[in-house]
């Protein structure tokens, strides 16, 4: 019933008189994410491809994967998206992957009505171990998660600075993070703009010359907050697309150990089993690295399907 009271009242405002459509970001949100923390990270973008550079809201409501898509997406457009931006990396020779976005919203009330949305979705989960408070880096949120049968970790950390949301999280195949992604989110805090959208141009700061569309607009405001919270099983953001997904994904690195024993011929096409050299496209090697599913194979730079026996 709540929910189906909150849409009704998203509904209603979106019926009303708006305010003008919000700038672009500036500077633009591809410039604002922080560098790897060391040298050994290389750009990964098989990892979070639905977040690989610029996206859009339909984009990022698939990436986070929720049971009710469309009402996340009504609700990020009411708390005013206006565009995201992600990159993630690789660190050589382990097993971790650094994971950055960045979401400008039209105002920064609404950056914070997602920022905590996201933290009641992110403290609810069945992986969440504890919280990570990150000192100085205000309004903020953090959280370690850990599935050890998988085994899986991440530590995930999201604030808001202006009108933009920040998400940092840095994941690994063991439980060896530390204060990695409070470091990191350091340097991003720092690092980030005041804003990507003047204030004055923020919808709650925008002057009204009608008072019943500017009550409309608040009360469209905490319906919608209500909306989000009834949705907490929904919106896991990195915990359920990054660790309960990876049981069927193969791109999640995260979870491979570094490769070892299968030597490739320089094309690609042929493995070597001691003796002579095999079609990789009609056996994979058996020593090799298996997604948990069985059906991917580790080639030490990709995955690969495992073929199929041919039916007699």
């Amino acid at each position: 019933m709540i929910r189906g009271i909150a849409l009704a009242a998203v509904t209603a405002v979106s019926l009303a008189p708006v305010a003008a459509v919000s700038p672009s970001p500036s500077p633009s949100l591809g410039t604002l994410l922080a560098a790897p923390p060391t040298s050994n990270y290389v750009v990964d973008t098989q990892a979070f491809m639905r977040v690989e550079g610029a996206f859009d809201v339909a984009e990022y409501v698939n990436f986070l994967a929720p049971s009710n898509p469309s009402d996340m997406e009504t609700t990020l457009k009411h708390d005013g998206f206006v565009s995201g931006f992600g990159r993630s990396w690789a660190q050589q020779g382990t097993t971790h992957l650094l994971l950055e976005i960045v979401v400008a919203f039209s105002g920064g009330t609404g950056a914070k009505s997602w920022l905590a949305a996201s933290q009641a979705a992110d403290s609810s989960n069945q992986y969440f171990k504890g919280a990570i408070v990150v000192n100085g880096v205000d309004p903020s949120y953090g959280g370690h998660f850990a599935d050890p049968a998988t085994p899986a970790y991440a530590d995930i950390v999201a604030f808001v600075k202006g009108n933009d949301y920040f998400l940092v999280g840095i994941l690994s195949g063991s439980d060896d993070l530390a204060d990695s992604a409070s470091t990191q989110t350091r340097k991003q805090y720092e690092f980030a703009p005041s804003s990507t959208i003047p204030p004055a141009q923020w919808p709650e700061n925008a002057s009204s010359s009608n008072a019943q569309n500017d009550i409309a607009y608040r009360l469209g405001g905490l319906m919608a907050d209500v909306l989000v919270l009834a949705l907490l099983a929904g919106i896991v953001l990195l915990v359920v697309g990054l660790i309960r997904r990876s049981k069927r994904r193969p791109m999640m690195a995260m979870y491979a150990a570094p490769p070892g024993g299968v030597q490739l011929s320089p094309d690609g096409n042929y493995w070597w089993d001691g003796q002579a050299w095999r079609d990789a496209s009609r056996e994979a090697p058996p020593a090799a690295l298996r997604s948990v599913d069985g059906y991917y194979w580790w080639d030490g730079r990709t995955w690969r399907a495992v073929p199929q026996p041919t039916s007699t």
